[in-house]
C-alpha cells in the first residue's frame, strides 16, 4: 500500500495530497464524514442524492404512509410532538 504523508495547517486544515485527490476526483467543496478509530482518522466522502435517487425516497416513503394509512394531521401531529421535547 502507497501512502503520502500530509501536514495540519494552523487552522486544522489537512491538505489531500494532489494525486490521490486525482485518483478519486475530490473536488473543492465536497463534503466528508470524519470517524475516529483510537489514533487514526477516517474520512468518507459524502456524496448527495442525485434527483433521481430523491424521487425514489419520496416515492417510497409515500407507498409506505399509504400503506400505514397515514394522514397529513398524523404527520402535524408526530412533528408537534418531536418539538414539545
Amino acid at each position: 500500500m502507497e501512502f503520502e504523508v500530509a501536514t495540519i495547517g494552523e487552522r486544522g486544515q489537512v491538505v489531500i495530497p494532489q494525486q490521490l485527490r486525482e485518483e478519486i476526483g475530490i473536488r473543492k467543496g465536497d463534503k466528508f464524514m470524519v470517524l475516529r478509530r483510537g489514533d487514526m482518522f477516517v474520512f468518507k466522502r459524502l456524496h448527495a442524492p442525485s434527483t433521481a435517487d430523491f424521487e425514489r425516497m419520496l416515492r417510497k416513503a409515500q407507498e409506505h404512509a399509504k400503506k400505514q394509512e397515514l394522514r397529513q394531521s398524523d404527520v402535524e401531529e408526530a412533528i408537534q410532538r418531536a418539538r414539545g421535547r
